[in-house]
């Protein structure tokens, strides 16, 4: 199995001018952050990159004193190091410290990616053709084990667990991965004992997977004093309200701008599989939400948009109410891959990202949704990407 290079990929929370110098540790490099006046004092997140600087000192050394080497050439399991498990509100840093983290522990083998983004590559791996010759009796331990040969160190960005099938599946491979030595650290808005704790016919099925997982991992509540995706000034144009044929028409004026006038249907490939696109110009796409949350899309789907575009106009969003709950699901999920992909978000809406969705399923994990979408909203998201 082979995965891409172990870059950390790109996160909203860490903007470029928060890059650390390579080689000061996590937490002399988070305090010289507070102290240039890049990030704001507060206390959850100096204990959060305390323990995450302890952790990478004891990867570090455990790497350095020969433990991942000699490991391997003797085929005796390094010593087991237990992960950190960052859980809390949204918009309070988890993502900044993580990748903080991850950029400045000195390993080679790593790799910091959104949970989304594994889950499909995993899906992928298994669910691949198999010859006579190829097939293996268990393939999610044969996984596991090729995991933690290409790495020391996985970074999860937005742990969730939404699928029955998906949970034991990867609760499982991480299980055998950290098992064998691997070390995980995690974000995530959801305690470890709390995913699919609405699945209350399964919870005795998860159980044991769950306490197999958590105990690998030490959980660390991140209790910033506020959210802060949110207050930073807006641009009006990028999120107009309400949902109407007047706004409707403004965004379309704005995407023939940005297209020139010229913009023709098209299609992006996903395997297989090909989704339409209304309209479309060079990177730039226009979708109704219909076109994308109405439909059966997944996180694949949404990948694969925002590897094409690197702006998105969306028409048309409406008010949510709790019969919602699969198109506040997929809403949930493009969000999460176009802010982790820094594609840019115009959009026509009922209302303000926070009134939304309040109350119905998947209500929680809209609070994250609505911080990402109000950051988005800020002057100067997202530029860049217009010369990648």
């Amino acid at each position: 199995m082979s995965y891409s290079s172990p870059v950390p990929s790109r996160s909203g929370d860490m903007r470029p001018d928060m890059t650390p110098i390579r080689g000061k540790g996590v937490f002399a490099t988070y305090e010289q952050l507070v102290s240039s006046g890049t990030l704001q004092p507060d206390p959850a997140q100096r204990a959060a990159a305390m323990a995450l600087d302890r952790l990478a000192t004891e990867l570090t050394r455990r790497h350095e004193g020969g433990d991942g080497f000699l490991s391997r050439l003797t085929r005796r399991r390094p010593q087991p190091l237990r992960g950190l498990y960052l859980v809390g509100d949204v918009g309070r840093g988890k993502t900044m410290l993580m990748d903080l983290f991850c950029r400045e522990i000195a390993l080679e083998k790593k790799r910091r990616i959104h949970f989304h983004v594994f889950m499909q590559e995993v899906l992928r791996v298994l669910n691949r053709p198999q010859s006579r010759q190829t097939r293996r009796e268990d393939p999610v331990r044969d996984l596991a084990g090729k995991l933690h040969a290409q790495y020391d160190l996985l970074c999860f960005d937005e742990f969730q667990i939404n699928d029955m099938s998906d949970a034991l599946l990867v609760l499982r491979l991480l299980d055998l991965t950290m098992a064998l030595g691997t070390v995980v650290v995690a974000t995530s808005n959801t305690a470890p004992d709390a995913l699919m704790k609405s699945q209350t016919q399964n919870r005795a099925t998860m159980k044991p997977y769950l306490e197999a997982f958590s105990a690998h991992m030490d959980v660390l509540t991140l209790e910033a004093v506020r959210d802060y995706r949110r207050g930073r000034l807006p641009d009006e144009t990028v999120w107009l309200v309400p949902d109407s044929a007047e706004n409707s028409t403004l965004l379309r004026q704005a995407f023939e701008a940005a297209t020139g006038g010229r913009a023709e249907p098209g299609t992006v490939a996903v395997g297989s599989r090909r989704i339409a696109v209304p309209a479309c110009r060079d990177r730039v796409a226009w979708f109704g939400f219909e076109d994308l949350c109405g439909t059966p899309l997944g996180p694949a789907d949404y990948l694969a948009l925002a590897s094409q575009f690197h702006t998105l106009f969306l028409d048309a969003i409406p008010a949510l109410v709790p019969d919602d709950f699969d198109k506040v699901r997929r809403f949930i999920t493009l969000v999460d891959v176009l802010y982790e992909n820094r594609v840019r978000l115009r959009a026509s809406a009922a209302s303000l990202p926070e009134t939304l969705y309040r109350t119905g399923e998947n209500a929680r994990a809209f609070e994250r949704t609505a911080s990402r979408l109000d950051e988005m909203r800020a002057q100067g998201w997202g530029e860049g990407q217009d010369e990648e």
